[in-house]
């Protein structure tokens, strides 16, 4: 498995033209990611820290100026030669996510799926502040079942621990 490093990743996202502001976000759920590990690896719990490091810097590698960011991310990533990291890239959504290839199932694609929900612009909020901005952002009234889906993964990562 040929993971990037973080340089890799800020040098990657520089050379697709992702905005400051993007990045800005990629790197706030990179850093939520690691506390969500660090939670984890206390449980006795490990996980792959440097997949889940490149997942998050890169799962919004195409955000601007496509169609389908997810597919479009995920299929880029893959082409660079990081299949693994473009799976975590596939799964970060809520687009797709009523098809099973797209769900989260290991630790890795949760914790990004997660620390995604939990990051609005580069600050930290709650799962229902979050989701309150989607649906304001991208004009979607029933998103009942995302959120629950949220906080399901919320819970099987956390449990009753607290991350700000």
């Amino acid at each position: 498995m040929i993971i990037p490093t973080r340089e890799e990743c800020l040098k990657i996202l520089k050379e697709q033209n992702v905005p400051d502001n993007v990045i800005a976000h990629l790197k706030a759920v990179h850093d939520f990611s690691m506390k969500v590990c660090d939670l984890l690896e206390k449980r006795g719990i490990n996980v792959n820290r440097d997949l889940i490091a490149a997942g998050a810097l890169l799962h919004d590698i195409k955000k601007v100026n496509s169609e389908d960011h997810i597919l479009d991310g995920y299929e880029l990533v893959k082409s660079l030669g990081f299949p693994e990291v473009a799976l975590i890239i596939k799964k970060h959504g809520l687009v797709h996510i009523k098809k099973e290839e797209f769900e989260p199932k290991s630790w890795e694609e949760k914790i990004v799926f997660y620390a995604d929900k939990r990051v609005k612009g580069d600050k930290i909020v709650s799962v229902d502040e979050r989701f309150s901005y989607i649906r304001e952002r991208y004009k979607k009234e029933d998103v009942e079942n995302e959120v629950q889906f949220t906080k399901k993964i919320e819970y099987e990562l956390l449990g009753d621990k607290k991350i700000d």
